[in-house]
């Protein structure tokens, strides 16, 4: 049988325990085997023993029936031999710092008609002179995507802001002058528009249709949840004018939607602001924590309990809706478990500075949005070349290259955290956010148990086995 000492067992093989489901994730094949007690204690003895699966059997044996053990034991050793369990890491030889620019997230409005109290963004201006992106600028950094894609075929495009819909004649000219120019490049764009739903007239969500745009709609939840941080610029609450746009929007059937929000250790018990979006004929959501360490609305250490605790109880009403056939999608427990993500991009998370990039109204290029205004991420300008030292720093941050990264189970579910946390916790893009990370563990968790028990309800006739392929 197998015995591998030199094996590191905490960091390629995690099980768990979410009600009477216990599961055992193979982390560099990314299989999950769904285990019984017997296999779970031998999981346990044989990262105990560094791989010793005498001295294993032997102890489970005085717990369990050794007939039993031994047959876990065997099956065990199968799993190894498919590669499936106990798996080495695959090697990687990649250059990340040479990868071609995919998407652009466009700031063609740094103005906002919304003063959100978390807004990471200085309600839309991004601590910056208020401005609207010109259609010179916005073409401008359309032809500086396509001429940087190098041979991605399939490129993405996020308006965002503050609140683009500020900008809509911006938009419209930039949608218009990308379709005339994908063609000459062999390209296909596909648009985004992240809004507060505020501005989304008819003649918008037309304009979305016809244009094939996915959105993304921001709303924090129940009325009071989202009218308390989530506030005109008169100081008004938002929910009354943004709900029936955000519903209309939605009942169109847009390409693609999200209603994506925010909870904040004001609202742990956040299960129920989910529940709302679904009271309200949503099916695609997201809530994302608020974060930071000077914000008195982002999770603190304290919090982590509450929080983690609440992210299990919504893996159970999204099971409880999907036993009632509706169909709903939280962003987070969306894995794609049998597909998994490719080898470069479980390294690399995002990729923000090197495939991913954000212009602001004057052509100025970040990372990623949350980096606009830093001055230590300032990469360039749309005219002229990116600054190669940051974009290889950014690169250059993987897992290879964090060493609390390569000793996480959850790695290649997240490429390393996002840099922009990081360095905002820590002031390094290199030193993972823990608090962050804790979370991130924890929606992994709930989101494999999710996946696990839909499959276990629509076949109950299969036995509860040790393998989950």
């Amino acid at each position: 049988m197998l015995i591998m000492s030199d094996y590191d067992y905490a960091a390629n093989v995690h099980q768990f325990k979410i009600n009477d489901l216990i599961m055992a994730v193979d982390v560099n094949s990314g299989a999950i085997h769904v285990v019984d007690k017997i296999g779970a204690t031998l999981i346990s003895l044989i990262e105990y023993f560094k791989g010793d699966y005498y001295r294993a059997i032997e102890a489970a044996s005085r717990k369990y029936d050794p007939e039993d053990v031994v047959e876990a034991a065997l099956e065990l050793t199968g799993l190894w031999e498919d590669g499936t369990l106990f798996s080495d890491p695959e090697p990687l030889d990649f250059d990340f710092t040479n990868m071609n620019v995919k998407s652009l997230c466009l700031n063609v409005a740094h103005s906002c008609n919304m003063k959100c109290s978390y807004c990471f963004a200085s309600q839309g201006n991004f601590g910056l002179p208020s401005a609207l992106m010109s259609k010179e600028t916005g073409r401008q950094a359309i032809d500086f995507l396509l001429k940087n894609s190098g041979d991605i075929t399939h490129l993405e495009i996020d308006f965002f802001g503050g609140e683009p819909l500020l900008n809509m004649e911006v938009v419209r000219d930039l949608v218009t002058y990308a379709r005339s120019q994908e063609k000459q490049y062999g390209k296909k764009i596909a648009f985004t528009l992240t809004t507060n739903a505020v501005l989304l007239t008819d003649e918008v969500m037309q304009f979305i249709l016809d244009n094939d745009i996915a959105v993304i709609l921001s709303l924090d939840g129940r009325p009071e949840v989202n009218d308390r941080l989530r506030l005109m610029n008169n100081g008004e609450g938002s929910y009354e004018k943004i709900v029936p746009h955000i519903q209309a929007m939605v009942a169109k059937e847009p390409r693609s939607y999200y209603v994506r929000g925010t909870f904040t250790r004001q609202n742990l018990d956040f299960t129920n602001d989910i529940r709302h979006f679904i009271e309200l004929g949503l099916k695609n959501f997201s809530l994302e924590p608020a974060i930071g360490t000077t914000s008195e609305y982002a999770i603190r250490e304290e919090d982590l309990p509450a929080v983690l605790a609440e992210y299990e109880k919504l893996a159970d009403l999204l099971l409880d809706y999907y036993k009632a056939g509706q169909d709903v999608h939280f962003f987070h427990y969306d894995l794609g478990l049998q597909r998994g993500p490719c080898l470069a991009k479980r390294h690399t998370g995002c990729g923000a500075g090197v495939e991913y990039l954000v212009v602001t109204p004057e052509g100025d290029i970040y990372p990623c949005h949350q980096f606009v205004g830093e001055k230590n991420f300032l990469m360039g300008n749309v005219n002229r070349e990116l600054d190669s030292e940051i974009r290889t720093r950014l690169g250059k941050n993987t897992l290879l290259n964090k060493e609390e990264c390569r000793k996480c189970w959850a790695r290649y579910y997240c490429g390393g955290g996002c840099h922009a946390n990081n360095y905002f916790t820590n002031q390094a893009i290199e030193q993972p956010a823990e608090i962050a990370c804790q979370m991130h563990r924890k929606r992994v968790e709930s989101a494999i148990y999710l996946e696990i028990s839909k499959r276990l309800h629509d076949f109950p006739a299969e036995k509860l086995c040790r393998k989950e392929g």
